[in-house]
């Protein structure tokens, strides 16, 4: 017996032979079709990993041996976004590190207000982040 669907492709719209419960004509429509829905509902996340990877350089630019201190100016005239990073580190009650990977800075201002950033490479020791360590009912 012939099962014949009525339906077409989602993809391509071809008429759909086969089980009655058949979406796709071939495996090409098919990945085709899953991988733009997946582009589709992954695209904030893309958008953040570029960002944090256009970070990442910046600070790998600016600290190419390991350690170094520089205007916060400087870091966004070259793109930097402040407001995005994957991990952070705390060194002490008043000094974060802000991680892209294993690049990071912590920002500082100086005895005449100018805004810097101190920017490191991760360091073996700065393992996990306890967010609750620092919290106090």
């Amino acid at each position: 017996m012939d099962n014949m669907t009525n339906d077409s492709c989602k993809k391509c719209g071809s008429p759909l032979l086969g089980r009655i419960d058949k979406q796709f004509c071939d495996a090409y429509c098919r990945n085709a079709f899953n991988n733009n829905v997946k582009r589709t509902e992954e695209k904030e996340i893309i958008a953040i990993n570029s960002k944090l990877r256009k970070n990442r350089r910046i600070l790998k630019t600016l600290s190419p041996v390991g350690k170094s201190t520089v205007r916060k100016e400087v870091m966004i005239a070259m793109g930097y976004d402040f407001n995005i990073f994957s991990s952070m580190y705390r060194a002490s009650k008043n000094n974060i590190y802000y991680l892209c990977y294993e690049y990071g800075f912590s920002p500082i201002v100086n005895s005449r207000g100018v805004e810097k950033a101190v920017i490191i490479n991760k360091q073996s020791y700065m393992g996990d982040w306890k967010p609750w360590k620092y919290v106090h009912a």
